[in-house]
């Protein structure tokens, strides 16, 4: 019933602002407008057309039938054109064929992660917890937008499930896919280098081969570009009110001044502080809890546990995390249930229950929660809810893989109480 009043909380309004987007969606706009301009415009090696810069980048974007942006804070696209083989077809066609994609993608997921849900006594079929996670609000806001997030759930979640089952090259490859995509998840290869060193290389290796395979879409002058707008681009966002899952969104909100916040106070060097301790902090405790599992006897659910500390990381230390990244806690919110549930640890099940409730909750009851403009420190506070749910789930998932809690399996043993199979480069 709370999942229910969370879910529903803003009301229809999700489900009528989705269809309205979903055919124009504002973040898959500049992706495809600047694959058009690099494959009409572009040369090989060059940097991206010059009619990308913001002051002509919509009126190119409506010359190839694609609509202007609701609002452009920092440079119009600072990603290689991903849309390159969409190319050939005009805007509608474009978008309908990413969003069937992304809706496939969920499907994808929902078979990867049914599995999980199973051992952790949630027996929700496959079809079934697609059609949740389809109506689930951070995926509507993703089919909004138009990104990318559901390839990356898809992408770690078949490197984890790779990697549990003792293949760890191939699970490691399917992490370096993922932040091939998006650099966030570079944080796994931390984890990854802990446990096993040819995993690392592997990692290393698949990230470089598709840097290579993108070098021609711009060449150096790209990466300069990347690293020259980035920047910009977070200090642009950091403070939105869309940036509900960063620590830094919650520190620039309170510390610093935006288009639509009154900071606490202005004390960006205050702000800088706290960053650095809380995300320091935040990777101490994992790369700790990992060591530990390292020197531990092997246990699938502890050391599922460990590896959900890095990708909870991989969405709250992101500079600008959006509501849909909560996909990416999907994985990790299946792991850390698994092993409350086999390890008998009731207060580990109510942690990861409240940050589900809490993640459930659609980003316009929080604007609505946080509003008027300019909206105040305490009020926005409402709009980290949702950051409150990815900590809580990493402090569930903390308990569980340092071993503070002991329940009623064994140590070695899966959730059926059986000893879990051996893992590839860990001595048995």
């Amino acid at each position: 019933m709370a999942l229910v009043a969370c879910w529903i909380s803003a009301g229809l309004v999700p489900l009528v602002v989705m269809p309205r987007e979903v055919r124009a969606p504002n973040d898959f706009t500049p992706d495809y407008v600047t694959a058009v301009a690099w494959a009409h415009l572009g040369r090989f090696g060059a940097p991206l057309p010059s009619v990308l810069a913001p002051a002509t980048a919509d009126d190119y974007a409506q010359s190839v039938g694609a609509r202007r942006l609701e609002s452009l804070l920092g440079p119009y696209y600072v990603h290689p054109p991903t849309a390159l083989p969409l190319v050939p077809f005009r805007y509608p066609v474009a978008v309908a064929i990413w969003q069937l994609a992304s809706v496939a993608l969920i499907a994808l997921l929902a078979w990867l992660l049914a599995p999980i849900a199973a051992e952790a006594s949630l027996a929700i079929r496959t079809p079934l917890l697609f059609v949740l996670l389809l109506l689930w609000p951070p995926m509507l806001t993703n089919l909004q937008l138009g990104q990318w997030s559901p390839l990356l759930a898809v992408t770690l979640a078949a490197g984890h499930r790779a990697w549990e089952r003792g293949a760890r090259r191939r699970g490691a490859g399917w992490m370096a896919t993922a932040t091939a995509i998006k650099l966030s998840p570079a944080v796994l290869l931390l984890p990854i280098a802990l446990s096993d060193r040819r995993a690392a290389v592997r990692f290393c290796w698949v990230v470089l081969a598709f840097g290579l395979l993108a070098f021609p879409l711009g060449g150096l002058a790209a990466w300069q570009a990347l690293l020259r707008e980035s920047g910009g681009n977070v200090v642009a966002w950091r403070a939105s009110w869309h940036n509900v899952l960063s620590v830094n969104g919650l520190v620039a909100r309170l510390f610093r001044s935006g288009s639509f916040i009154g900071p606490l106070g202005a004390a960006p060097a205050v702000g800088r502080v706290l960053l650095l301790a809380v995300e320091t902090a935040l990777v101490g405790v994992a790369a700790l809890a990992t060591v530990r599992r390292q020197r531990a006897e092997p246990d699938r659910q502890r050391d599922g546990c460990a590896f959900a500390l890095w990708y909870v990381l991989v969405v709250v230390l992101n500079p600008l995390a959006w509501p849909h990244y909560a996909l990416l806690l999907l994985l990790p919110l299946a792991l850390t249930w698994r092993a409350a549930v086999a390890l008998d640890v009731p207060l580990s099940r109510a942690l990861v229950a409240v940050a589900l409730l809490l993640l459930s909750i659609p980003k316009e009851t929080l604007f609505l929660r946080a509003i008027p403009l300019p909206i105040s420190p305490a009020r926005s506070l409402w709009l980290s809810v949702p950051l409150c749910g990815a900590l809580l789930l990493f402090a569930a998932a903390t308990r569980l893989a340092l071993g503070r809690d002991h329940g009623h399996v064994a140590v070695g043993a899966g959730s059926s109480g059986r000893p879990s199979r051996p893992q590839e480069g860990r001595p048995t």
